[in-house]
């Protein structure tokens, strides 16, 4: 199925209405890799979406920082009271609202904002090379590949958080280039009060270890997991084979030091028992610490 979707993708040539095999509508743009993953394969990183399905409490809230198109929004919406998508990207924000609306979710909420530890405008280096999630912050970077200059306005993030009236956090997502240590300086005190869940993307092969050692300041006493779907050396026989065994589903490995490679879903967790409440709920999929 997968070759033959591509080619039906490769056959569009702009933005166009698509359903999912789940009924959920996008507004997709062929040129992007994110819209073509949710076109091929239902939704971008749907093993990680389906391990979340399911773990969290009742009437929690969630903050989706960098929410793109509502990728993660629209597959987690019914685990949660209330999403509260932040996207700065002007045309990114607009496909996240028609998405939203299309799918008629009341419980998610449109923020078109950058959070900062700080208010400010800074340059946005948008990404022209087919990955508009790619594009951020970049004041100190020099140019690479296709690119387009904006200047966008950022702000203190619990400052924000609390003038848009969020009182209760139980789950972080942060996916933005380049920007999330600034991202959690300006959640310290959210985060403090709250104690929520945090997920984040770590590039150890470009960041280092030290690097997350400043990431965990904002994330005091935080434990963090690395979720292995099989072992990165194993063949494809002992991948499936492994699979098999865990029913699909990851293991938690806990870490303190980052190895040289990039960790597509890191969860961070306050303590060691909500680390065991999130695990033994039911869930789309079971896992082991």
């Amino acid at each position: 199925m997968e070759p033959l979707r591509r080619r039906r993708l490769a056959r569009e040539r702009y933005v166009f209405i698509h359903r999912t095999d789940r009924g959920y509508i996008f507004k997709l743009d062929p040129a992007q890799s994110i819209d073509e993953a949710i076109f091929v394969e239902g939704c971008f990183e749907g093993r990680f979406l389906e391990f979340l399905h399911g773990r969290f409490e009742r009437g929690a809230v969630a903050l989706d920082i960098g929410a793109n198109i509502g990728n993660y929004a629209i597959h987690l919406n019914r685990d949660f009271a209330e999403i509260h998508c932040f996207e700065p990207h002007p045309e990114v924000f607009r496909r996240l609202t028609d998405n939203i609306r299309s799918n008629r979710l009341d419980n998610i909420r449109l923020h078109q904002a950058a959070l900062s530890d700080c208010n400010d405008t800074l340059t946005f280096r948008e990404n022209l090379a087919g990955d508009l999630g790619a594009s951020g912050f970049a004041e100190d970077d020099p140019p690479s590949g296709r690119s387009r200059i904006l200047h966008v306005p950022v702000f203190e993030a619990d400052k924000l958080v609390n003038q848009l009236g969020i009182t209760r956090v139980d789950f972080i997502k942060v996916d933005v280039e380049r920007f999330k240590l600034r991202v959690l300086k300006g959640l310290r005190a959210t985060i403090a009060v709250n104690r929520p869940i945090v997920s984040f993307k770590f590039h150890g092969h470009l960041a280092g270890p030290d690097e997350l050692g400043k990431l965990s300041i904002c994330l005091p006493d935080y434990q963090f997991y690395d979720l292995e779907y099989a072992p990165a050396s194993a063949s494809t026989l002992e991948k499936l084979k492994w699979n098999f065994r865990h029913g699909g589903a990851p293991v938690l490995k806990r870490f303190d030091r980052p190895e040289a490679r990039t960790y597509e879903n890191i969860l961070a967790f306050p303590s060691q028992e909500i680390f065991s409440r999130f695990t033994n709920r039911p869930s789309s999929s079971t896992s082991s610490a």
